[in-house]
């Protein structure tokens, strides 16, 4: 007989996830977290910026902007504090995932819980970036190295094409959120109305579609890496830029990718200080 789970059991961890996720100390640990996240992206907009127009300074990536940010003045210890922003910012999504987004109902509840610990794996990445850059460790190019581990696999092709269909539903996803309005339910009521509220659904419209832009480049990458079951055509932003950027139009189609990553930036150094939890 399989054991059922006691639902006041359930309701009880919900309540301590939202207790936890609204504790001050929490609350405001993660909305520095969301400012290192835009400002992460703030850096890639800008390194994509330089790439598009021939004058790279460096990879087009979070974990690029992360050495870039290493470089500044009191650099190690700004990853240092970032790095306990997003750990905040990965407990503090955890929490929405396992109590949050009461709201909703259904399956839609489900689906944004779902969506919360997706976020939480991402902040939980740039966590671990943050730390290897703050500590010195290199990449020394491990995303293709595992491109080409993957590929040596009996099914390895398969399934870096199904790497490439992941990111480029993320990339319509992220798309679709832009274009739509569910992106307010993470900002307060201040965040939403007046000419605070204008600005950042500017920054919400133009951001989260140039982000799926770039996931969409990023998975054709990959899906095309596959089907020609060669590694080397793989690759992440940097890669998709420099194919583009010698076609007609290509540098100024890109930097406008490049504001618009800016913008998604820009949006969640606004969401820090407007951050709201449902």
């Amino acid at each position: 007989m399989v054991a059922q789970q006691d639902p006041a059991s359930k309701d009880s961890a919900g309540e301590a996830a939202r207790e936890a996720r609204d504790h001050p100390a929490l609350d405001w640990s993660a909305r520095a977290g969301m400012l290192a996240y835009g400002v992460v992206y703030l850096l890639v907009a800008w390194l994509a910026a330089q790439l598009a127009l021939r004058e790279p300074a460096g990879s087009a990536s979070s974990e690029g902007a992360l050495q870039e940010l290493a470089q500044k003045p009191l650099g190690s210890v700004a990853l240092w504090l970032a790095a306990a922003g997003l750990s905040a910012l990965t407990v503090w999504e955890a929490c929405q995932a396992v109590g949050g987004h009461r709201a909703e109902e259904g399956l839609r509840r489900w689906g944004a819980r779902a969506a919360s610990a997706g976020r939480g794996g991402v902040f939980a990445v740039l966590v671990v970036l943050a730390v290897r850059t703050a500590a010195g460790a290199s990449s020394g190019g491990g995303e293709q190295t595992m491109t080409e581990r993957v590929m040596s696999l009996p099914f390895g092709p398969a399934l870096v094409i199904m790497v490439g269909i992941a990111l480029a539903a993320l990339g319509v996803f992220s798309i679709v959120r832009g274009l739509g309005d569910r992106w307010r339910k993470g900002l307060d009521v201040e965040g939403r109305i007046g000419n605070v509220g204008t600005v950042v659904e500017v920054l919400a419209r133009l951001g989260y579609p140039s982000r799926g832009v770039a996931f969409l480049a990023i998975g054709g990458l990959f899906g095309w890496a596959g089907l020609t079951h060669d590694a080397d055509k793989s690759g992440g932003l940097d890669q998709a830029i420099v194919r583009l950027r010698d076609e007609p139009f290509g540098p100024w189609i890109l930097v406008v990718v490049a504001v618009g990553l800016a913008c998604y930036g820009a949006f969640h150094v606004a969401r820090a200080w407007y951050l709201r939890g449902a």
